[in-house]
Parts: structure tokens; sequence; C-alpha cells
């Protein structure tokens, strides 16, 4: 979308969530989603600037991290972490503001626009921008590349890879780039150049075989007439190019992907009405509902995340859109398990999002947003990685569930098993402990859930390790008068631990050995101030919505 990039900035800070064998990513029965979820770390939100956006973010080789985002004031800044986010370099000018002139003698100041980067195989690292004029029929819109050969510490001087009309409504626009197996380079845009003579717009690409020195003229990925397919951004999945993209195919622009061959990629056009075009998501969204601007991220497991803007069940005008994040299988498909990463106010915005991989358990969202800060700036989140599980033993020393999106208090939570019990740890970072009721109201606590599909438990166990247990009867949940659970706590000033023990007798498995597993969190300050949290896409009255663990025998 040609909007002037608001986007955000990013580094991350590490939690990694640990997976012993315990705790293991679920390999079987895997669901339309890939069994997994993201879990928003309310704790880890970072300003990364006063002002700024439509930030990216990569891992170099070298373990460092480079993030590179528009300043707003038409420079695109570069800043590097070799610390794993704890510290980050002053900026380095990428590309910066000029004053092009003309040789009819008009000038125009010239923006930089949509930020991009990438890391090659052969170690170079290229920096992609938009050009955009201030003033039409001066300077073209522009594809451009700086490159540094020396992991950073010089910069040649800038590329142009493609240029197109003179003027905004004719223009090109939000590079970004993909590396094939067998080093061919590509970068893609959208194009408004082929059609001058209307308000059509497409994807195209362009392909380097030597890393970039030298490109083959932009080929058409895909187009629908009459329409605008926009902001294209591509990964690998098995032997295919998946490439997301926002289509306006009815009313407002949805996430759309298009896909090809890996061999002999894009040798037509996908057009309106190719099985190759896909609408994203699982759920089929209003027509009226703004989803751009979407961004793609394959992660180590084989599963896809997708992020874009919207203004669903926000305000009617999409500049006040925030970012989505929606879990994919493994051929990215079935986009589903919708989250928003920032909690952002009906009157505020949080756009031009991306997304990047932090390590194999965490990913990093990114957003440009005033929703804590006077000014348009950059914000990141980290998300952690939940996948199904398999537990095998009662040892528990692995912690991959996560609640923690709503303040800064959370939990880590792991499960254990053997013939007799299920076994439950949790660690709850809260620095300010309150309780009035064993029942959980009011109160700094923890709720399990387990169901086998026909039986189902509830356990509040408060901070100081006292319980109740209820069972679901029809529509309602009763409360024991007697239950055979253990509970034990452990206070400390960065919070409390939690180690409960509930008979296996209570929850039998499943016909397959799978159980259904939930989590909430409470946290007060006082009886006024405070709320629950469930585990991410988790619904206390609808079990099928909880995680899914494989007891191993």
């Amino acid at each position: 979308m040609k909007f002037t990039g608001l986007f955000l900035l990013i580094v991350l800070l590490g939690f990694t969530a640990c997976h012993s064998d315990n705790n293991k990513p679920e390999e079987e029965q895997q669901d339309a989603a890939g069994g997994i979820r993201i879990a928003w770390d309310y704790s880890s939100m970072q300003q990364i600037a006063q002002r700024g956006g439509y930030g990216r973010l990569k891992r170099m080789q070298d373990n460092s991290l480079i993030a590179v985002y528009e300043t707003l004031t038409g420079n695109i800044d570069l800043r590097r972490s070799y610390d794993n986010g704890a510290t980050w370099s002053a900026p380095v000018k990428m590309f910066w503001q000029f004053t092009y002139k003309g040789k009819n003698g008009k000038s125009t100041p010239v923006n930089m626009s949509n930020a991009e980067i990438t890391q090659l195989k052969n170690g170079d690292i290229i920096v992609g921008a938009n050009y955009r004029p201030q003033k039409a029929e001066i300077a073209p819109f522009s594809i451009a590349i700086r490159r540094s050969t020396d992991n950073g510490a010089t910069w040649l001087e800038p590329q142009i890879l493609y240029n197109a009309a003179p003027r905004f409504h004719d223009g090109c626009w939000e590079p970004s780039f993909l590396q094939l197996p067998d080093g061919e380079l590509q970068v893609y845009f959208a194009n408004e150049n082929p059609y001058q003579q209307s308000d059509e717009q497409e994807i195209s690409v362009m392909s380097s075989k030597d890393n970039g020195i030298t490109w083959e003229d932009a080929r058409t990925v895909c187009f629908r007439k009459g329409r605008r397919d926009g902001m294209p951004v591509a990964t690998i999945v098995g032997d295919e190019i998946v490439m997301v993209i926002e289509d306006n195919n009815i009313d407002r622009f949805k996430p759309y992907t298009v896909r090809t061959k890996l061999a002999d990629n894009w040798p037509k056009p996908v057009l309106a009405d190719s099985p190759d075009r896909e609408y994203a998501l699982t759920e089929k969204i209003n027509d009226t509902v703004y989803m751009g601007a979407p961004y793609l991220l394959k992660l180590p497991t084989g599963e896809t995340l997708i992020s874009y803007q919207t203004n669903e069940n926000r305000a009617s005008d999409w500049e006040y859109s925030t970012m989505e994040v929606a879990v994919g299988d493994k051929e990215a498909r079935n986009f589903g398990r919708r989250t928003r990463p920032f909690d952002v106010p009906l009157n505020k915005e949080a756009k031009w999002n991306s997304l990047a991989l932090w390590d194999k358990n965490t990913v990093v969202a990114l957003a440009a947003s005033n929703f804590k800060s006077k000014f348009i700036a950059p914000w990141l989140i980290k998300g952690y990685i939940i996948p199904g599980l398999k537990i095998a033993t009662k040892d528990i020393t692995g912690y991959p569930l996560f609640i923690g999106a709503k303040g800064e208090t959370n939990l880590r939570a792991g499960l254990g098993k053997d013939e007799e019990n299920l076994y439950v740890k949790c660690m709850v970072n809260d620095n300010s402990l309150y309780g009035l009721k064993e029942s959980g109201t009011a109160s700094d606590g923890v709720f399990v859930y387990f169901s086998n599909g026909k039986k189902t438990l509830r356990l509040w166990c408060s901070y100081q390790g006292k319980f109740d247990v209820w069972d679901k009867i029809g529509k309602d949940w009763q409360i024991r008068s007697a239950a055979n659970v253990q509970a034990s706590s452990s206070l400390s000033d960065k919070g409390y631990d939690l180690e409960i023990i509930i008979p296996a007798k209570d929850i039998p498995e499943a016909d397959n050995g799978t159980i259904w597993v939930s989590m909430a969190l409470s946290a007060y300050d006082d009886a006024q101030a405070g709320y629950t949290e469930m585990l991410v896409n988790s619904e206390e009255d609808k079990p099928e919505t909880w995680l899914r663990v494989k007891l191993d025998n």
C-alpha cells in the first residue's frame, strides 16, 4: 500500500521458552493451525526511537541484529546490536532525503521510504528503499538498494534497480527480498507503472544471478484486473515460493497468498481466477473490514505466521488500525488463531507492521504506534511459540506455557505425569502480591483446566498455595467438597512459584492418549484493580480451544 510508511523498528531481549524432552512439541495429530499458538509478552515491549516507522529486523550470520526503519523525516536509518538487543549502536544513515534536479530546471525533494534488509549467503548485507519524490513530473519513483561487502563496516553507493513514472499514482512501492537455494536473489515490489491509464497495480519481481550486481528486467508475479495487488512478502515453503499480498478483491484489502513452484518460478502471472491465489484466513471476514499491509514469516518448525493491520471492531477509518497476527500451517494455508500483539486504544494506531524470528522459540512483532507515546514511534513486543506438547515423565525442566499479554505480571508453566498423577509447576513474576479469597476473586493466583472431552476439571491455586476444585456439570461449574489435590507455594521478591499435583484418575486420558489443558493467571493490586488472563486462544467454556497434550506411556 503506497501510504507514507509509519512502522517500527525492532530489537529483542531474550527469553527463550525452554522445551525439555518432557514438554516437547507434538509432531503428531497436527490440527489446522499446526498445533501452535503465539503468546505475547507485555513486559517485553520497547519503544525503539522517539519517532519512526516501517521497521524491519534480521539476525546476521555473526549473530548480531540489524534493524532498519524510516525516520519519518525522509531518511532510512540502521542500528545494530551485538548483545542480543540489550544495547544498540547509534543510527547510521543508509538512505537520505536529497533534491533531484531535472533537465527542465525544476527540482523536488525525494524522500526515502519502505526500509528492507537481507543478508546473502555470501555474507553481503543489502538494504532496500523506495524513492518517493514530493513533486510530480520531475523525478521517477524508484526501487533502490545499498550493499556492504564487509559485514556492515562500509557501504557502497545506492544502486537504483527500477524506475517507475514520475507521479504518485503511477509509482512503485514496498520492496522485499528473497534469496533462492541456488543463490538467485529476487526483489518483489508493488508496481503501478504498467497501468498508467488506470488505477490498477501488480506485483513485480526482478531477479539477479550474481548476488544483486546485475538484474534482469521486471516481470509480473500477480495481477487482478481492475484491482490493486500490493505489499508483497515472500518465503520458501517446501518446493514452492509463497507470497502474501494485500488484495482488494471485494471492497477492502484482505491478506491473500499467491504461490509458484520453486523451479521455473512465476512462469506466468497469477491472475484473479488462478488456483494459485488463495484467501489466507480460515475465517471469512466481512468485506467492509480492512486488513492490509501484510507480512509473512516461516517458523523453524515449518508453521507460518502472517501479520496485517486491521480496523475490525475499531473505527471505520483504517488510519486507526492495529496489528494482528494469524497462525498458519506448514503449507502457508489455514491462517487462524488470531491475536493482537499490542493493546491499542480505539483512537490510536499500530500499523506498517512486520514479524521477525528471534530464536527457535521466540518471534517479535513490530508496529509504528502512538499507543504509549506522543508521536508515531517504533515499538516491538516478543511472542513465544507455544506448541502442542508431549509429556512422558514427572520431571519438569521446561516451561513452554506462557501467559502475560495484559500486564507486567506473567506466568511460565510446565507439565509432568506418571501413572498416578499429573504435575504442574508455575513460575509467576508478580511484584505486588494481593489476595482476599481462596476462590480466585480479587486475588493473585493461577487457574488450571483439564479435559478429556467428557470430563472437565478446573482448579484454582492462590499464590499462597490454597486451592479449590470444580467439576463441569453441564454448563455450570460445581465445586468439590473434598479433593485429593496437593499444592505448595514458594514466595520470593520476584513473585511466587507453585507446584500442583492432581490425581490422574480425576482426568482420564482420551482414547488416543490426549487431554486438553489450559491455564489462567489472576493478577490484582487490590480488590478493584486486577484481571484474569486465559492462555492465548483459549476460552474457559470451550475445551476444544485449549492446548492439546499427548500423554506418552
